[in-house]
């Protein structure tokens, strides 16, 4: 609603869209501290806490949690309170089951797709997986496969990426220090190559590889880091 022309008193709309940017904010960074690990799993979001930190009101704040929770990344316990989600590990195993069917496609139709822009922007995300910041590398490699979805051109894969996404950068925030960084370069690389081949085999065989070193890793088997890929094995089971 608005003001007629000629009246005076601010508009009833301003009021809702500085609300909206106020909850909209206040999802984003509590999104980026779930998902970078920072805010833990397991961790309840007192409302007064952290509307009275964030500087909005509680009501605004569970506009930011109702989203948060529609993502699969807070669970709201009656009686209880709010908690940030923890990730079964049966929730990675179908993740990567589902990304291991549905990105072939993805990147078989970005690939008819492949202009020197995106070969060139898939670069520099390659090159952003060497940062020897973890959150930078998640980035990079969320952004990668994010422009691959994106120039796929078929709007179901388009909307299946930004869900799909979230759980990957949360997956990859909690197993950081067991995912070889140098297997991840080479993953990467295995598939940049086989686009720019235009070799629709060794795509296929890159993208098998790539989802399957998770297995690997959930089955506490990564050869860098033995008994500690066990230990994060085991807590991820523990959360189910």
């Amino acid at each position: 609603m608005s003001s007629s022309p000629g009246t005076t008193g601010a508009p009833v709309l301003l009021t809702s869209l500085s609300r909206r940017r106020a909850s909209e904010e206040a999802h984003d960074q509590l999104r980026t501290k779930i998902l970078s690990g920072e805010i833990p799993a397991g961790t309840r979001l007192f409302e007064v806490t952290y509307a009275r930190d964030l500087g909005i009101s509680q009501s605004t704040l569970r506009e930011a949690l109702a989203r948060l929770a529609h993502e699969g990344l807070v669970l709201n316990v009656p009686r209880r309170g709010t908690y940030v989600a923890s990730l079964p590990v049966d929730t990675v195993h179908h993740l990567y089951e589902l990304r291991e069917r549905v990105e072939p496609l993805a990147m078989h139709l970005a690939m008819q797709r492949l202009e020197q822009a995106d070969i060139d922007y898939l670069e520099h995300q390659l090159a952003r997986l060497s940062s020897r910041t973890a959150a930078e590398r998640v980035d990079a490699d969320m952004a990668f496969h994010g422009r691959l979805y994106e120039l796929s051109g078929f709007p179901p894969l388009q909307g299946l990426w930004p869900q799909m996404e979230i759980f990957t950068r949360k997956f990859l925030s909690m197993s950081r220090r067991l995912i070889s960084r140098a297997k991840i370069q080479q993953n990467h690389r295995a598939i940049m190559e086989a686009l720019t081949d235009r070799d629709l085999d060794a795509l296929d065989r890159a993208i098998t590889d790539h989802m399957r070193q998770t297995s690997v890793v959930l089955a506490g088997r990564d050869g860098r880091n033995g008994d500690r890929g066990n230990r994060h094995s085991k807590q991820l089971r523990s959360s189910k």
